[in-house]
Formats: structure tokens, sequence, C-alpha cells
């Protein structure tokens, strides 16, 4: 395997999941697998942290909305906070800022003036 394709650190605690390191279409279902591992004892409201990813992909959205699907399955209240301009780039480019909590608050390349 080669750097780029070392999986992801997952954290979580306080009902906080933390993503840190690059999260790829290599490695895509297993970061789901562990991420909804780590969410199935959980209860109430969720954050996951963006802030410590390295890459942003079609594949990693792929991921967030089946855990906001698994997390709303459960009565979760899952909320993404910090996520990048790529991956907001990509998910308005794929309309789907309304469908990830955190994600519609913030808009890439938009002046508020």
């Amino acid at each position: 395997m080669s750097a780029s394709n070392l999986q992801p650190t997952l954290d979580f605690s306080d009902n906080n999941l933390t993503i840190d390191g690059e999260a790829d279409a290599m490695v895509a279902a297993d970061l789901r697998q562990r991420g909804e591992a780590l969410l199935a004892g959980a209860k109430g409201d969720i954050t996951v942290d963006l802030a410590k990813l390295t890459s942003a992909s079609s594949s990693l959205l792929s991921v967030l909305l089946c855990w906001q699907r698994f997390a709303r399955e459960r009565a979760l209240n899952l909320r993404y906070d910090h996520p990048g301009e790529r991956l907001l780039a990509l998910a308005a480019l794929a309309n789907l800022n309304d469908a990830l909590p955190g994600f519609s608050a913030v808009r890439p390349g938009v002046n508020p003036d």
C-alpha cells in the first residue's frame, strides 16, 4: 500500500467524530464501515469534524451521505463542521449542500457583500 492510500484515522469522543488524513476512493468503503461502527452506539447530536481532512472527493461525499442516512435511521442528528473549500465545491457541484447539515451554511466562492 502506498503512502497515499493509508487509512484516515477516526476518533470518536464526546459525540464528536474527527476524520484525520486522506479519504480517497481506495479507502471509502472501509471508512464508511468504521464510521458506522463508531456511530452505532451514539446518542443525540453528533458533530463530524472535517477540519483535518487532506483531500476531497466524490467518494468522500458518498461516505458522508451514507453516514447521514445511517444516523437518521437511528434518530441521531449528524452535523458536519469545517468542510474545506474543495469539499464544499464538490458538494455544490453535485447539489448536495442541503443534504449534508453544516454544508448549506457555507457556500464556496460566495461573497456575502
